[in-house]
């Protein structure tokens, strides 16, 4: 892994050169570029000026040349992207032998960006470094003698990823039972901590009390799980904790007691007491839910679940190490402890080390860190926090907070809300026509009023009630997380004449018991009335849905339907099988004070008032998804679901973070939030709400 810089194949240095500085060089694809121009400027004399007016026509062939060369070397790095050239050794000179400064990492992850080899490169660095300096040294590997034994083969799940005897954990050995001190699990030191974490694997029926043995004997009280407990219809881990409150259970020698449990849109925690006999412990257990086996989360989400665990670890962790655990206890679970320790590392010495820290890692246990695109994703989140920092305040700094957002920069002449929304924006995920496939298909385009305006596969409502063999799945609607439900909200456009029947089909698939109204254009072809009117009573969509209306109200600014939703069953499946279709209510709330060509309504205490008068009435019901309607499925919308993301923040925790909520909402359609006035009008809602209503709470 040398560091010196290797000759130009096409020229050598000049003589009279100055020596080269030992300064890491990282930028391959100018380096031939950069020795030309040293060439041409120490190769002629330092007396001789150069012509005013013309250049000598061996300079002119030096200058192209140099552009020759630099354009040769793009377009080698360009084939080493794409695997059709070998790695050259001068890409060793990229991997950062030492810890990154903060100010620095930008350029080391546009490096990325440019050339996924580096990335590559260097992965395969932290895969191969640990083997070579075994061989170098001639030291004997690791041995996995304990893990090995017959008797232990029912406590390992995955038989190839197994602890090493050197830092395995080992409990206390249980009366007449031989190996009864063995668990998969291994101890791990962080950046800055020895002994800071325990890599585990998820528990199976045979390990439950041996996990919970070791949270009480190694004195844990933060147990991070990073897996859910069925994915892709699989155990990937044990339910090791009671399902109900307040009824203990017994693993073994230790009691159970599931103490409350706290549900976001991404993660759990939990309380547990633990007792073991007159001894009583609580232990906290955070569960990252929104992890998939093979892919790695938002960088948002896992970041906010860090700063929760965090908010636990920094009072228990002088005790015990914090558990760390998901299927395997090797991928995922490296892969958030990296991350952990490099943000750990950054607060208090300002550099990251991924690569030197994703080796230790590697050579403490088996599969840590084990793909490139969890080595990838490690060094995007690490960028996020770096770029977007602390984005949250407490409620009572709200007036403070937005004081100091609204001032502009005397030189730049920006405000914080605009920076703010420059990162947002910077920071969108871009979706593909691939993402998107669904919605190109050519029996679904002329479903969208904008092509531009897709929703992705993996996160839009699929329609699954059969209405004619003519009729898809699809409709131009996306998911839409909430802050402590995902998929809380369903974002689509107003119905067109072709989509209404399809509109009351989401509405009836997805139990939307909310639909809310952002808009009121008038009648026309283009924006037809998809629901009946008081007159109507009763309308029928398609061949499959009749809709009733119940009741009515109308206010000065909002008005509220109430519909029945009838169903009749067509599929001569359904039919043969005697399946009926019960009748289902939903609620349409319809603002009118938010006039068209404004890009926020005359009066936010009304926008307000309709988020509390939805809320009552999923209390009321039930909490299915809310439908949030706008004329074209983005504008208006984000500011609808990012407000009441960043409001229900506020009640819950008594924290402000509308840059978040906002990242939230643009997870599946980059447009929501789609300009900085909405960006800055979710601000004032947040304030008008603290201002009117949350006291009054």
């Amino acid at each position: 892994m040398g560091r010196g810089s290797k000759k130009s194949s096409s020229s050598a240095p000049a003589a009279n050169a100055p020596a080269q500085t030992s300064t890491p060089k990282v930028r391959l694809a100018l380096k031939s570029k950069s020795k030309s121009k040293s060439k041409s400027s120490h190769g002629t004399s330092a007396s001789a000026a150069p012509p005013p007016r013309s250049k000598s026509r061996s300079q002119r062939l030096r200058s192209a040349n140099s552009g020759v060369m630099s354009s040769l070397n793009m377009l080698q790095l360009s084939l080493l992207n794409s695997g059709l050239l070998p790695l050259p050794d001068e890409a060793s000179a990229f991997i950062p032998t030492r810890p990154i400064e903060l100010a620095r990492f930008p350029k080391h992850i546009s490096l990325f960006k440019k050339y996924d080899v580096l990335l590559k490169t260097e992965f395969l660095f932290c895969l191969f470094c640990p083997l070579w300096f075994q061989l170098a040294t001639k030291g004997e590997p690791h041995c996995m003698r304990h893990a090995s034994k017959p008797d232990n083969d029912h406590k390992n799940t995955y038989k190839k990823l197994l602890p090493y005897d050197y830092n395995r954990v080992v409990l206390d050995t249980l009366p007449d039972i031989p190996d009864s001190d063995y668990i998969n699990a291994t101890h791990i030191d962080s950046i800055l901590k020895p002994n800071a974490y325990i890599a585990a694997q998820g528990p199976n029926e045979d390990t439950i009390s041996d996990f919970w043995r070791m949270v009480w004997e190694k004195k844990c009280y933060v147990v991070v799980m990073l897996t859910k407990v069925f994915d892709f219809i699989r155990v990937m881990c044990c339910q090791y904790w009671p399902m109900e409150l307040d009824k203990p259970e017994k693993y073994g020698i230790i009691e159970v007691t599931l103490l409350s449990e706290d549900t976001m849109a991404n993660f759990v925690i939990r309380t547990l007491r633990l007792r073991k006999g007159e001894e009583e412990r609580d232990v906290f257990q955070l569960h990252f839910t929104s992890w998939a086996s093979h892919t790695e989360p938002f960088t948002n989400a896992l970041l906010d679940f860090r700063r929760r665990v965090r908010t636990f670890t920094d009072r228990w962790s002088a005790i015990g190490p914090t558990i760390v655990h998901c299927s395997d206890g090797c991928g995922r679970t490296g892969t958030y402890m990296c991350i952990d320790a490099n943000l750990e590392l950054a607060d208090e010495d300002g550099v990251y080390d991924v690569f030197g820290y994703t080796k230790k890692l590697r050579a403490a246990r088996k599969g840590m860190v084990d793909t490139v695109e969890a080595y990838k994703f490690v060094y995007e989140t690490l960028e996020e926090a770096y770029v977007c920092g602390k984005t949250w305040f407490p409620v009572s700094e709200l007036s403070e907070q937005l004081k100091f957002k609204s001032a502009k920069n005397p030189i730049t002449k920006v405000n914080e809300y605009q920076k703010e929304y420059e990162k947002i924006c910077k920071m969108s995920s871009k979706l593909s026509i691939g993402d998107c496939a669904g919605g190109h298909r050519p029996e679904n385009r002329d479903k969208n009023r904008d092509v531009a305006t897709v929703p992705p596969d993996n996160f839009r409502p699929y329609l699954t009630s059969f209405q004619s063999n003519d009729n898809t799945d699809y409709i131009n609607a996306v998911f839409v997380d909430g802050y402590s439900r995902s998929k809380e909200y369903i974002v689509t456009e107003w119905p067109m004449v072709r989509t209404a029947q399809d509109l009351w089909s989401l509405v009836y698939d997805h139990d939307c018991n909310s639909i809310i109204v952002l808009c009121s254009p008038p009648p026309s072809n283009a924006y037809p009335s998809f629901w009946p009117t008081e007159k109507e009573k009763r309308k029928k969509y398609g061949p499959v849905f009749t809709v009733d209306v119940v009741s009515y109200n109308h206010y000065p600014k909002i008005k509220t339907w109430i519909f029945r939703i009838n169903k009749k069953v067509v599929s001569l499946t359904e039919l043969m099988a005697g399946v009926k279709a019960e009748p289902k209510t939903t609620q349409i709330f319809q603002i009118t004070c938010w006039p068209e060509r404004h890009k926020v309504p005359t009066s936010t205490n009304t926008l307000v008032e309709l988020m509390n008068m939805v809320e009552r009435w999923r209390q009321r019901t039930t909490y299915g998804p809310v439908l949030v309607i706008s004329t074209n499925g983005k504008s208006r919308a984000g500011v609808y679901c990012a407000a009441n993301v960043a409001i229900e923040q506020v009640v819950e925790h008594g924290e402000v973070d509308v840059f978040q909520a906002v990242r939230t909402v643009r997870r599946h359609r980059p447009q929501l939030v789609e300009n900085m006035t909405e960006y800055k009008y979710c601000y004032d809602l947040i304030q008008h709400y603290v201002l009117h209503y949350l006291n009054k709470e």
